[in-house]
């Protein structure tokens, strides 16, 4: 019976936080069992919970039975999954009250704690070391008979549940910050209400790893990889700047991309302007940086 308290506590592991949310009107289903409250032993080893041949009764011939239970505020997460894996008979023939003691004395050596029973003097409770429920354990189930013995998964078990695993489908609203050293994938949108911070630098018209890739530019903007190639997002582009041939490249005229009369790494300086000879002023050229 510990094997299949284990596969129990495995069912409530995959699909507790669905079943704590289920509605009580009978409208949740879930793939693979015709009652989510009642898995039975012959879908838990079609689910691969328990082994290929698995028994579902005991030696004695008295059938193995699953009822799950919730409590505290349901459907919702702060819902409290238990489960009682049971025998529908007693496990011996009755024979006499001394028998049950025997019994109740067997069960729980053999089961190390873990079991419990029902006993002749309370028929009314279900009764283990580390569990104690009302029989039956809820209205809509008949009560177990006297005799019957039973192992439980218990809300301290199921606590550990609380923790993410892998494809948990709960969203665990994370209070603080959260810091990945690897790469975070998304199948979905990625949405920030506050800034979005790019580390990543490049220069445009430099070769990319991936068309898609985003990055700053060494000189303010951004890049996006297309064609393997890092080009302009549409940010400020290069820049441009004038140089005076009298004054030579003053704060007015030099690129501020830059911050000076050049072009960013990778940028071309076209000339666009040029005021012709000038012997007051000076000759002044503008020229505008083309990636």
């Amino acid at each position: 019976m510990r094997t299949a308290k284990t596969a129990v506590l495995h069912y409530l592991t995959q699909h507790g936080s669905a079943i704590r949310q289920a509605d009580g009107d009978g409208s949740f289903n879930l793939p693979g069992y015709s009652n989510w409250e009642k898995p039975t032993i012959g879908e838990l080893v079609s689910e691969s919970l328990l082994p290929a041949g698995f028994p579902d009764h005991v030696a004695s011939g008295a059938g193995l039975a699953v009822q799950i239970l919730r409590s505290g505020t349901c459907p919702s997460l702060a819902c409290k999954l238990e489960a009682l894996i049971f025998t529908q008979d007693v496990l011996m023939p009755k024979t006499g009250s001394g028998d049950y003691a025997s019994m109740q004395a067997q069960w729980t050596l053999a089961a190390r704690g873990e079991g419990g029973a029902v006993l002749a003097t309370q028929p009314n409770r279900i009764l283990g070391a580390s569990f104690n429920f009302p029989n039956p354990p809820v209205s809509e189930m008949a009560a177990l008979p006297i005799g019957a013995v039973v192992m439980a998964v218990t809300v301290e078990q199921t606590q550990a549940m609380d923790f993410l695993k892998v494809k948990d489908e709960r969203d665990p609203q994370f209070q603080g910050t959260l810091s990945v050293k690897g790469a975070v994938a998304t199948e979905q949108g990625l949405r920030a209400e506050g800034f979005l911070w790019l580390g990543q630098r490049a220069f445009a018209n430099a070769s990319c790893a991936e068309d898609g890739l985003v990055a700053r530019e060494h000189y303010g903007g951004l890049l996006v990889c297309r064609g393997m190639r890092w080009v302009s997002a549409g940010g400020i582009g290069g820049g441009g700047f004038s140089v005076n041939s009298l004054a030579g490249c003053t704060m007015d005229t030099m690129n501020p991309v830059t911050g000076a009369c050049t072009c960013p790494t990778s940028y071309t300086a076209v000339r666009i302007a040029d005021s012709g000879v000038d012997a007051g002023s000076g000759r002044t050229r503008g020229y505008l940086c083309v990636g």
